[in-house]
């Protein structure tokens, strides 16, 4: 589906309250933040990855993982690329227990209207993009990739897909919003939903529990890799 344009916005505040630095915990060797990173970057539809935060420490992992991947300022102005990660400081306003829909509103917002200041958009060809999807870092253990869920957004017409466990409660692991919806403020429309039943980090024991279910996930490649051979 060539139509599809997505910008992946990842909130990673530090003001979580029941695990400490919730966002930047490491398991299966990567912080959270990096796992969605990774798990953004595997998309063939995403285009710009905006990382919003209060933190120092998360734009300096933001720069550490841009410069690995050799997406950097240089590649993203001369269009080299066909990703770039960016750093958007988050507003006082929106820390705390606002609504994480509203910071996907202010991000877009901002740099569409070009209050930021820079004199030109942060997220490229913004006037492109098709879809914004917000990817929560504390679901290291996704089950299902970022693409299969856009086409299917795309396929039904939903404006609004959010995912799910496997009891049908929603786990704020990935939502999927057409842009014009963002941009205007007003974000559910026609609404649905996908299975994803990943770990929802919010205790110690989740963090094992998600490391376990992501070792297992690579061992399993690993042995269809080794099989293919």
């Amino acid at each position: 589906m060539k139509e599809i344009k997505a910008l992946v916005i990842i909130p990673a505040k530090m003001d979580s309250t029941r695990v400490k630095n919730k966002n930047l915990r490491i398991i299966a060797d990567k912080t959270l933040l990096e796992h969605s990173l990774d798990y953004s970057m595997n998309s063939k539809y995403t285009k710009d990855i905006c990382v919003t935060s209060d933190s120092v420490l998360v734009n300096d992992i933001v720069n550490s993982y841009r410069h690995d991947n050799i997406l950097d300022v240089y590649t993203h102005m001369t269009q080299i690329e066909e990703k770039c990660i960016h750093f958007y400081k988050r507003e006082k306003e929106f820390m705390g227990e606002r609504e994480v829909a509203d910071v996907y509103v202010n991000v877009i917002q901002n740099d569409i209207h070009n209050r930021n200041g820079l004199g030109y958009d942060l997220i490229r060809h913004i006037d492109e993009v098709t879809h914004v999807v917000g990817v929560q870092p504390d679901h290291p253990d996704r089950t299902i990739d970022l693409d299969r869920l856009l086409e299917y957004a795309v396929e039904n017409k939903y404006d609004d897909l959010f995912t799910v466990n496997k009891n049908g409660t929603r786990n704020g692991s990935i939502r999927i919003m057409k842009k014009e919806f963002v941009e205007s403020g007003q974000i559910s429309r026609r609404v649905g939903s996908f299975v994803d039943n990943c770990t929802n980090i919010h205790s110690e024991q989740d963090l094992i529990d998600a490391e376990a279910n992501i070792l297992i996930k690579k061992r399993a490649q690993k042995l269809m890799e080794n099989q293919g051979e």
